[in-house]
């Protein structure tokens, strides 16, 4: 049996007895001191053969870059042990934008209709396109946060998960529905919605993290991020977007102040803290940099199934060994139809003691 499956407990003792050959019995670990894995798109299920085959008519690349199936987030915590999400947010301020009362014939490409009811009502919705791969293992930011509180209740002693959320306005479907467009209101809408559920104790927020320091990048320089012992059983959420949402919802906040989403913001911004940097193939001596100085970062092991398929591992393990805190991937498991590529540390523990911001 993994690791990851004898329990948070367990496995939290275990990272927190390592760490103490990294450094004297009185320093603490900090949570950016250990690395994740998570994954992409978190709740995303792959459209029906059928669909992707059409869809392959027209983009080759499209229908491969869609065919992923993601467990329920419960199970991906439970049974792989991931420890960091992204959830793609679609703006419903007053419900139904999104349903479907019957199967769409966008394209021709027809679906099973999921979760109509929760679709009728306002709320933000979590899918990856609004237009065609619309199919999900949860409906509502809300509910994906409940499955995720559910399991932290019942595993109190967890490291901390990582919650990435975007938010989307855009579909890349000509003549398909507009999405509802994000303002300011409406990001603050999304920070109501996670408060709704959990609790600001239960998060790790960035006014937590800077405490009495003028910035958030003096904090994280200087006195460092919080520790894992103090932050068992939280979770922390990041803002996947930059550009124009990201200046939104920094805009009266450039130190993120009083906001529960850290920001990927420039090196020299007072909000600086946690960045989103890809391609870990192409900026890995950056992120290495950016973890040492003590930053958090989160990159992808894997993009558009490409590594899957051809069981390549070179931007995985360059992903692992630049010291990235938040490794995301599709495939936490093979997916044997493409190859045995998968992304997991030994014994299918999701979670360790960073290689290099945890060095000797």
């Amino acid at each position: 049996m993994a690791l990851a499956q004898f329990g948070t407990s367990v496995a939290l003792s275990i990272i927190l007895s390592v760490s103490n050959s990294f450094a004297d019995d009185k320093e603490l670990i900090r949570i950016n001191q250990l690395q994740l894995i998570g994954t992409h798109n978190s709740y995303h299920i792959a459209l029906p053969e059928e669909n992707l085959k059409r869809i392959g008519l027209i983009n080759r690349g499209l229908k491969d870059s869609l065919e992923y199936t993601h467990r329920p987030l419960n199970e991906q915590l439970e049974e792989l042990g991931v420890r960091h999400f992204e959830l793609d947010i679609f703006a419903d301020p007053k419900g139904g934008h999104y349903s479907r009362k019957k199967a769409p014939g966008l394209l021709g490409l027809n679906a099973p209709v999921m979760f109509s009811k929760e679709m009728e009502k306002p709320g933000f919705k979590v899918l990856h396109d609004s237009a065609v791969d619309y199919l999900t293992t949860t409906p509502t930011l809300v509910s994906a946060l409940n499955e995720i509180k559910k399991w932290s209740i019942n595993n109190p002693t967890h490291v901390p998960v990582f919650i990435l959320l975007e938010m989307k306005d855009k579909s890349p479907v000509p003549l398909a529905k507009k999405p509802v467009q994000f303002n300011r209101a409406l990001l603050e809408g999304v920070e109501s919605e996670i408060l709704s559920v959990f609790k600001k104790e239960q998060i790790i927020t960035p006014d937590l993290v800077r405490g009495k320091f003028k910035t958030l990048r003096e904090a994280v320089l200087t006195k460092g991020w919080p520790s894992v012992d103090s932050s068992k059983g939280k979770v922390m959420f990041g803002l996947d977007n930059g550009g124009t949402i990201r200046n939104m919802y920094i805009a009266k906040n450039p130190s993120l102040e009083g906001r529960l989403l850290f920001a990927s913001v420039g090196e020299n911004d007072p909000g600086a803290a946690f960045f989103k940097l890809n391609n870990p193939v192409r900026a890995h001596a950056q992120i290495k940099r950016l973890v040492k100085s003590g930053f958090m970062v989160r990159t992808r092991a894997d993009s558009d199934t490409q590594e899957a398929r051809k069981n390549e591992t070179t931007r995985r393990d360059k992903a692992l060994s630049s010291g990235a805190q938040f490794v995301s991937t599709d495939f936490p498991e093979p997916n044997k139809k493409f190859s045995d590529y998968s992304v997991s540390f030994k014994q299918g523990i999701n979670f360790r003691i960073n290689p290099i911001s945890r060095k000797k």
